[in-house]
């Protein structure tokens, strides 16, 4: 699951209370073969402990499959170094700095938001797109949203106790690549969209949260997917579209062969024209909606 670019796979994350935990009605599809069949799971990367437990029908997928796959390797979320490598590729490499090219008007935002002028100023070699996703993710947080509760990383843990198989369909230095390609003006639109007001963006976020929760695919994609392409179109080619367009082959594969795979992706790369279940749709295959069970 944004306010930018690659927010879109955080902020479809923030929500306020819901009172009654009943399991999230699932963003899960299959498509199978004779001898096997592949899970493709929407996700959000932060959840609360309300959203547990999951769906039987997610507990099914899960038990069905041989291998679970996720985005990255479990193994790079793990690696020690992940953090410096996401502050080297935020780094300005052609001579520009923060301050250089943010608008006054968005620059004197940020100061208000870090504390003043000397902050932004110690931030003068980051790009925005840091920046925005890093203030995404705090706002998420400090919102009583956990990153060890988001459904990759409790499928994650999950399947390392079980001593189930897995794997990534990418790795580190891809979707930093993805990020770092943003162009500005659009880095700075994600910036901008972090800095408005809380309420505002509370809001906005909660109708995103509610209509993941609810499974309505359509609602999710008119909220996120058309505001990508409407605002930020490079950075949702970059993000999203070729990304799947890379993971599509993979999924293929794993119906070749004879074991069965659960797939689990930031759910806005299942959705619209350009989503995975979309693109397989369209090389024949058939992929069906795997209704909820509780």
């Amino acid at each position: 699951m944004r306010i930018g670019p690659l927010l879109a796979l955080w902020t479809l994350l923030l929500s306020a209370t819901v009172a009654t935990a009943k399991p999230p009605v699932p963003m899960l599809w299959k498509l199978s073969d004779a001898d096997s069949s592949v899970y493709l799971l929407g996700s959000f990367h932060m959840l609360k402990a309300q959203d547990y437990p999951l769906d039987t029908s997610v507990e099914a997928a899960y038990a069905d499959a041989g291998v679970v796959v996720f985005e990255l390797p479990p193994e790079a979320m793990q690696d020690s170094d992940v953090q410096g490598k996401f502050l080297k590729a935020a780094q300005f490499s052609d001579g520009r700095t923060l301050r250089g090219v943010l608008p006054d008007e968005v620059e004197q935002k940020l100061a208000a938001f870090m504390g003043g002028e000397a902050a932004v100023a110690g931030s003068d070699t980051l790009q925005p797109w840091y920046l925005a996703l890093n203030m995404s993710v705090m706002m998420v947080v400090q919102a009583g949203f956990d990153p060890n509760l988001g459904l990759d990383m409790h499928f994650m843990q999950r399947a390392q106790a079980d001593d189930k198989p897995t794997r990534g369909l990418e790795t580190i230095d891809d979707q930093l690549a993805a990020l770092a390609g943003a162009p500005m003006d659009e880095q700075i639109y994600a910036l901008e969209e972090a800095l408005k007001p809380a309420a505002e963006m509370r809001e906005k976020f909660d109708t995103l949260y509610q209509a993941w929760r609810a499974g309505d695919a359509t609602a999710v994609e008119q909220e996120m997917v058309r505001e990508m392409n409407e605002h930020t179109p490079v950075s949702a080619r970059l993000l999203a579209d070729e990304r799947n367009q890379k993971w599509m082959p993979q999924v293929q594969t794993m119906l070749a062969t004879d074991q069965n795979h659960l797939v689990i992706v930031g759910a806005l790369h299942l959705l619209g024209d350009s989503g995975l279940v979309s693109l397989l749709q369209k090389q024949g295959l058939a992929v069906e909606r795997v209704q909820a069970i509780d």
